[in-house]
């Protein structure tokens, strides 16, 4: 399982974003959701969210969970949106 951390930045501010290629799963840290004040969208345990990284900014449905590892955890699920925008 490969695992790489950078950070990202989400409402301007940096955060630890993990990119799991061994996972599906996209995941928001429940300790950022409350800290941000994020809503949450139709599912109570999912949100989106908006985070930029040097290359490009990106904005996308994360389910919600109590984790430590990282702010942010996009498995290989989050390349499936196509939708990069390039940081001008």
């Amino acid at each position: 399982m490969e695992v790489y951390y950078t950070r990202c930045l989400i409402e301007g501010k940096p955060y630890l974003v993990a990119f799991d290629y061994g996972s599906d799963s996209i995941v928001l840290s429940k300790r950022l959701v409350e800290k941000l004040k994020l809503p949450t969208s139709f599912h109570p345990n999912q949100a989106w969210i908006k985070f930029s990284t040097e290359k490009f900014v990106k904005k996308v449905l994360c389910d919600i969970a109590p984790m430590d590892s990282s702010h942010l955890l996009l498995g290989w699920a989050w390349l499936r949106f196509k939708t990069l925008t390039p940081v001008q």
